[in-house]
């Protein structure tokens, strides 16, 4: 078994990374194909914490968030690559 990663350990980071990455895009293609009592519920939860931009701007956020985190795991794998 290998030894798990330590929180200090840059590789520990990177897996965490994509691991969200996969998260996002699965509530995202998830919330993107369900039913209207499912968004109707989304958007009832949403409301509750103040959002009232409904599940379309949920699953905006989230499509959003996954880029941006792919887009600078991208950058950091460039940087290691160009280090003298």
């Amino acid at each position: 078994m290998p030894t798990p990663a330590i929180p200090d350990d840059p590789t520990y980071t990177n897996h965490g990374d994509q691991l969200l990455q996969l998260l996002l895009q699965i509530c995202e293609d998830f919330l993107a194909n369900t039913g209207p009592a499912t968004r109707h519920e989304v958007d009832t939860l949403l409301r509750t914490r103040g959002i009232t931009g409904g599940p379309g701007w949920l699953i905006d956020m989230l499509g959003l968030t996954r880029l941006r985190l792919q887009n600078a795991t991208h950058r950091d794998e460039q940087g290691d690559h160009h280090d003298t």
